[in-house]
């Protein structure tokens, strides 16, 4: 179950250590890299690797009637879902591009990597970052160079101060709606920030219906006896299945994941429609995961 002093310490990530950190690593910034990719002559394998160390946070005052305990047998229950309580504590987790939730978005796009030595977070940025072709627009003919850590579908024209901020704005506008989608399906956000990162992030991969849909088939794959990883990127697979009426529908619904059929399609794979998205959102629920795993070795400590 979902540690709320966990979560109370973690949503500080982005805030603590920032700043102190920051001037240690512009040295290794590469020059006028918010424009680079527009220079031809810049050479991707000489920019050299920029990582940010991530401080843990100190332990905040942490309100009791927000902590689970347990007594002999007897568990004390999560608090009831609150709109405002929820996204008080969530969007600290967007609230810089380090921050847990861009982390996890950024690991799973691969334009991070999460590093942790001798008891230290490091956020590691690898080339992707700086500018990369999106291979799933490549399925419909369309090439788009993606910044930032959630590929920004070249919406910042390669400046990456402006790629990092409109994946955090983006993010967090579609935050509320994924907290109260998650509680409608009787998921309770407060205690499965599994689930809230992976309707994160297959909003920042995909179109806005399937995020929506995630909880219902998160659900369902948990009442059909799927656990852990496995539902999570059953769920996500499933919600790319609609019907005509543009709803999930896993018997007569089309697997609308182009992109990534298309991948699949260009490389030969000898896969069904099913196993070759399925194999990408296990991919990127198993990075998500991987990032919580490291999290919770330093602040759980």
């Amino acid at each position: 179950m979902f540690d709320w002093i966990w979560l109370s310490r973690v949503t500080l990530l982005g805030l603590a250590g920032i700043g102190c950190s920051a001037a240690l690593l512009l040295p290794f910034l590469p020059e006028n890299h918010q424009n680079y990719r527009k220079n031809s002559d810049v050479n991707l394998e000489n920019i050299p690797s920029v990582t940010k160390a991530v401080v843990p946070p100190p332990l905040p005052v942490i309100q009791r009637q927000i902590i689970t305990k347990k007594a002999g047998n007897k568990v004390n229950q999560a608090p009831p879902f609150n709109l405002q309580e929820s996204w008080n504590y969530y969007a600290s987790l967007f609230a810089t591009p380090t921050s847990l939730g861009m982390v996890a978005i950024g690991v799973a796009e691969g334009n991070y990597r999460l590093v942790l030595s001798q008891g230290n977070l490091y956020v590691q940025y690898t080339k992707l970052y700086f500018g990369h072709t999106d291979p799933g627009n490549l399925s419909w003919g369309e090439v788009v160079t993606n910044y930032g850590p959630c590929s920004d579908q070249g919406r910042s024209g390669g400046n990456i101060n402006a790629a990092e901020q409109w994946c955090l704005q983006r993010a967090l506008s579609q935050l509320p709606t994924q907290l109260m989608d998650l509680n409608a399906a009787g998921i309770n956000p407060n205690t499965d920030i599994e689930a809230v990162l992976n309707a994160a992030d297959l909003y920042n991969q995909a179109k806005p219906i399937h995020s929506r849909y995630f909880p219902q088939a998160l659900v369902m794959a948990r009442r059909g006896g799927k656990t852990g990883i496995e539902a999570l990127a059953w769920a996500r697979t499933a919600s790319f299945y609609l019907n005509a009426n543009g709803q999930m529908d896993l018997q007569t619904g089309q697997n609308q994941a182009s992109g990534l059929i298309g991948i699949c399609a260009r490389e030969n794979r000898p896969v069904t429609e099913w196993e070759c998205v399925y194999g990408d959102q296990l991919r990127r629920v198993k990075a998500i995961a991987d990032v919580l795993d490291k999290y919770r070795q330093i602040y759980q400590r």
